[in-house]
């Protein structure tokens, strides 16, 4: 099993507004093709503007399988354009991560 850890930093008062449209158009996407998410959690002190979402993976081949056919989905492009005319991010980062062999996650439903 492994997680996606993704951060997404937002531009100043601007996360209400990708929440809003991520909520709206991203977030149905995301649970038809990768289940539904592990966590979802916006910065509340420390370095603001902050969105992470983990999502819960089987496998790394589990994750390119279905992010790839999230990918190929007219909707999810039609998506990205929004985000992008919106000029609502400053950067993405995304760790793979792995747990511990004494951890044991509860468990996600994928789809």
């Amino acid at each position: 099993m492994i997680f996606d850890h993704r951060t997404y930093t937002i531009k100043p008062n601007r996360l209400a507004r990708f929440l809003e449209t991520y909520e709206r158009l991203a977030l149905p996407l995301q649970r038809k093709y990768l289940g539904e998410p592990y966590g979802f959690f916006v910065t509340h002190i420390g370095p603001l503007s902050r969105v992470v979402h983990l999502w819960q993976y089987d496998s790394l081949a589990d994750r390119e399988q279905r992010r790839d056919a999230m990918e190929a989905d007219p909707d999810w492009q039609a998506y990205r354009r929004v985000a992008l005319e919106e000029d609502t991010l400053v950067d993405m980062e995304n760790l793979i991560l792995k747990p511990v062999p004494f951890f044991q996650p509860p468990s996600v439903t994928n789809q």
